[in-house]
């Protein structure tokens, strides 16, 4: 369900088109993907949510992990995915600002989910079957530049 906040870089461009600006988080730990798993479609999101106008996206990446996890962490920016899908009533398309964070045992221990949300933690491989977009994968380990990447993909 989408979630229109105020100032939520989420745009209507016509009845059938979506466009948004998201700050998407990759959560790791020893080899594991933080991520809400959809039981009936097996796909799996990461934590995350739209920028806001004047916002920056790591500073958009904070906010949501602290909404969600009450985490607070400075998540690093590893890439941009311009991602394109399509569903039976619109096309969509987002420009996905990549962080990621490798958490601490500490941190592990301390998440607390916000209510309504619940996450698991999935091995780098699974997490590569089930991400949404898959290319979200790509940023699972470091690497030492920013990376650009195009995903169309299906819901």
């Amino acid at each position: 369900m989408l979630v229109q906040e105020p100032n939520d870089l989420r745009f209507q461009v016509h009845p059938q088109a979506k466009f948004d600006v998201r700050a998407a988080v990759l959560l790791v730990h020893a080899g594991q993907l933080l991520a809400t798993v959809n039981s009936a479609s097996g796909i799996a999101l990461v934590p995350g949510g739209a920028v806001k106008f004047g916002e920056t996206a790591a500073e958009a990446a904070a906010r949501e992990i602290h909404e969600e996890l009450k985490l607070n962490v400075v998540p690093q920016l590893v890439g941009i995915v311009e991602s394109f899908w399509q569903q039976p009533e619109r096309t969509n398309q987002q420009l996905i600002m990549v962080h990621r964070v490798t958490l601490t045992d500490a941190q592990k221990a301390g998440l607390v989910w916000q209510e309504g949300l619940e996450g698991e933690w999935l091995p780098f491989a699974k997490a590569a079957r089930v991400l949404q977009p898959r290319s979200l994968a790509q940023f699972l380990t470091s690497g030492d530049a920013i990376r650009h990447l195009v995903d169309h993909h299906t819901e």
